[in-house]
């Protein structure tokens, strides 16, 4: 307990200056953050299967190249099918397995794609939707799991994750809902109808994102992704749950840009 206290006191604060600064800090912390959680889930993998690892830092790195020289969104596309086509070939020509293949590419889109929204939404954004992702993640976990102490009976997946409960999801639940309307009110009170959505939405997708890493690390027999932060674990263990908000918090944001310059 001691050692998650002291990695959270340390961590927040850093959390809130890259947040706050935005601009090269946030890509450099995103990139930095990527490689990390691509580098834990392939060791994760590798137990058992063989992936590709190398091809994935590439897409990786070629991927932050494009938002620090700031290409287009062609770029993005480019970059993504030049991996799956690199992966598929190496397959052929080299008789790598398609397993490896296929979990080099899916580390890439479920680790750095992923964190890539983060980016995303700093550079269209006011400062409002950046904290979204963490609000919705790290509230949600909050929620389930005091709600699943003080409520939780019934097992929700136990050979997923045995100490979650269907009472404590529920909770997670509305607790998001709850200070995503409350955030919205009080910063942007024109978003508060799609901040209950964004919430309700982002909780269960939050919840699956932190039940994929449970998965993935029950099938591979380990207890942490890293050690990266202790206490805590590695990147993967802490921000499952964020990985997963990030594209729906860019999307919902897009949407609402968009019906609201259709409406003015």
């Amino acid at each position: 307990m001691l050692k998650r206290t002291i990695s959270a006191i340390i961590a927040l604060p850093l959390l809130f200056y890259i947040l706050l600064t935005g601009g090269p800090v946030l890509k450099i912390a995103t990139f930095v953050v990527s490689i990390i959680g691509l580098f834990e889930f392939y060791r994760a993998f590798s137990k058992k299967e063989k992936p590709i690892s190398w091809v994935g830092y590439a897409m990786t790195i070629l991927l932050f190249l494009g938002f620090f020289g700031d290409f287009s969104k062609d770029y993005f596309t480019f970059v993504v099918s030049l991996g799956l086509f690199t992966l598929l070939g190496l397959v052929v020509f080299s008789k790598g397995s398609l397993n490896g293949a296929m979990i080099t590419f899916t580390g890439f889109f479920y680790v750095a794609f992923s964190l890539s929204h983060m980016i995303l939404i700093s550079d269209l954004d006011d400062n409002f939707f950046i904290w979204y992702p963490f609000i919705i993640a790290f509230l949600s976990d909050t929620f389930a799991y005091l709600t699943g102490k003080l409520l939780g009976k019934t097992k929700l997946i136990p050979s997923v994750s045995p100490n979650k409960t269907v009472e404590g999801s529920l909770g997670g639940v509305i607790g998001s809902v709850l200070f995503s309307f409350l955030f919205a009110m009080v910063f942007k009170p024109e978003f508060q109808f799609y901040a209950i959505i964004m919430g309700l939405t982002g909780s269960i997708l939050s919840q699956i994102g932190d039940l994929i890493a449970s998965k993935i690390k029950r099938l591979y027999d380990i207890k942490d992704f890293g050690n990266i932060m202790p206490g805590h674990g590695g990147v993967l263990d802490r921000f499952d749950s964020v990985i997963v908000t990030l594209p729906l918090v860019y999307y919902f944001m897009i949407l609402f840009h968009e019906i609201n310059s259709k409406l003015v």
